[in-house]
């Protein structure tokens, strides 16, 4: 049961970050939920990337580690152009996912994953990329 609350949050956060992406761009194409991971398995050391809207931009890319497991996911969800959600694994378990929320270049918000499924721990970050809010749900 405590372990449902922190999910519960994660999920009102990613949907709070992606109304407030479709808001920012008025008649664009909506924020599809992000793949997590989209393509779990790549080439050893190496990386690929998508074009998820057919606009000819790079959307989507992902990076794997020496063993093919997914080391990093980028992802432009609003499809301005600019990566602003980053995703980050060890051992292809979700670790950590960081935001620009504001689409501005800069994170203004990460949250930190146990056990690649529940909200550990999430921040606010202002616009100078200082700590302005921390959540903490304790863990390991």
């Amino acid at each position: 049961m405590t372990k449902a609350i922190p999910l519960l949050l994660f999920c009102l956060l990613g949907a709070a970050c992606l109304s407030a992406l479709d808001k920012a761009s008025p008649g664009g194409p909506g924020s599809p939920a992000a793949p997590a991971p989209l393509l779990p398995q790549g080439p050893p050391n190496g990386s690929v990337e998508l074009d998820r809207n057919g606009d000819g931009l790079i959307d989507y890319r992902v990076y794997y580690d020496g063993r093919g497991k997914v080391a990093r996911e980028e992802l432009d969800s609003n499809f301005s152009g600019k990566m602003d959600t980053f995703y980050y694994y060890k051992d292809g378990i979700l670790q950590r996912v960081e935001l620009d929320t504001h689409s501005n270049g800069k994170i203004d918000l990460v949250v930190y994953i146990l056990d690649g499924t529940y909200v550990q721990r999430y921040e606010r970050r202002d616009e100078n990329g200082k700590t302005i809010l921390v959540r903490d749900f304790g863990g390991k």
